[in-house]
């Protein structure tokens, strides 16, 4: 069958640009897998992320969004670029060009008669399961097409694509999903704690966060302090189940880093000192179910002021730090070298604290 294409010439390079149904072509091409040995360009074989995409198109990708609940349209506007043995044949007819692609009943014979340049797992998550959940809406894609590439043309496609090509700054995309009203309601929560942490000049942040593409320094980008938030599960015991935080479990958050910056005034002013960079912050957000936990326990759970945080901060500086944060006096420099480690040390700190205030049950005094 023929498939009318758009044609343009780059330098001594046809290029063909057409649309087809994905899970026809699928059917066409070679399947690549450079973790397996595969001489070919595409990144490694990832079922996971196939089935992400596949669940996507499928209209199955749920967002929540102010209590409501949303789903995908699954819309995959980008091409897939590929490369064309030469048994497909160009022809032009009335000033239209068009490419000959085998009929249904010879597809097996053009088996793996197609490369895939860029692409592969998004043409690979249209499966028969994919098609059916379809069911009869129409869903084309647009493909980049070349005709018998060279290896070192491929090579150079592909790295052109793959790494010349610069994706949109993690910052600046979690600040237009912000302005655009994207942000699920969990996301949105955590950017309006960090934007309110950068703002009030009553927060150890005050001004040290970088929201969009502005300068500053010693500063932390927003999606770095968001990507920590989410990991440390650190607000999870502060919002409701609406995914929302009231302004006074916001203030707790705000305490607890704020006996944070008393116990260790020189180094949250030293730019050089681990407590003031990412892995510092890293190493807080991780500490804070366990400190809050604690404070749950005493008192009938109800003082959350900055000294209640503080005494348990300057109990753990006393056990395991040193006034300045200094980690190679204190033994704990191999710690933070990766988010692993600092996870699993203060997983590790923060359980012996929860056991220790356990113990001593209601002789503790504040």
């Amino acid at each position: 069958m023929n498939i009318e294409v758009l044609k343009y010439r780059q330098k001594d390079k046809d290029i063909f640009i057409f649309s087809a149904e994905p899970n026809y072509i699928k059917k066409l091409v070679k399947i690549s897998d450079i973790s397996a040995g595969d001489d070919n360009f595409q990144r490694p074989f990832d079922p996971k992320r196939i089935i992400e995409i596949r669940n996507y198109v499928s209209g199955k990708d749920k967002l929540y969004k102010k209590g409501k609940e949303i789903y995908a349209k699954g819309y995959i506007p980008n091409a897939i670029v590929l490369n064309l043995s030469s048994r497909y044949k160009l022809t032009e007819s009335d000033k239209k060009f068009y490419l000959n692609f085998p009929d249904t009943e010879s597809v097996s014979k053009f088996k793996e008669s197609i490369e895939i340049i860029d692409g592969q797992h998004r043409l690979l998550a249209f499966n028969e399961e994919c098609v059916h959940d379809l069911e009869k809406q129409p869903y084309l894609m647009c493909f980049v097409a070349f005709i018998n590439l060279s290896s070192d043309e491929k090579k150079e496609i592909f790295m052109v694509l793959n790494e010349r090509q610069k994706t949109v700054d993690k910052n600046i995309l979690l600040r237009h999903k912000k302005l655009l009203n994207l942000l699920l309601d969990e996301e949105e929560t955590r950017y309006e704690v960090i934007a309110k942490l950068n703002d009030e000049n009553d927060s150890p942040f005050y001004n040290r966060v970088i929201m969009a593409g502005e300068k500053k320094k010693n500063a932390f980008k927003a999606s770095s302090i968001d990507e920590i938030l989410s990991s440390s599960k650190a607000l999870d015991k502060l919002i409701d189940s609406k995914n929302q935080i009231s302004v006074k479990h916001y203030k707790v958050f705000k305490n607890y880093l704020n006996a944070w910056q008393q116990n260790f005034k020189g180094a949250w002013a030293d730019s050089k000192n681990t407590l003031s960079k990412v892995s510092g912050v890293r190493f807080m957000f991780y500490l804070f179910p366990s400190f809050y936990e604690v404070l749950k326990m005493r008192d009938g759970g109800k003082d959350f002021q900055v000294s209640a945080f503080s005494a348990i901060v300057q109990e753990l500086k006393n056990n395991h730090f040193n006034d300045s944060f200094d980690l190679k006096k204190a033994g704990k420099f191999q710690f933070f070298q990766d988010k692993t480690s600092i996870g699993k040390l203060a997983n590790t700190l923060g359980k012996e604290l929860v056991e220790q205030y356990q113990d001593r049950g209601d002789d503790i005094l504040v």
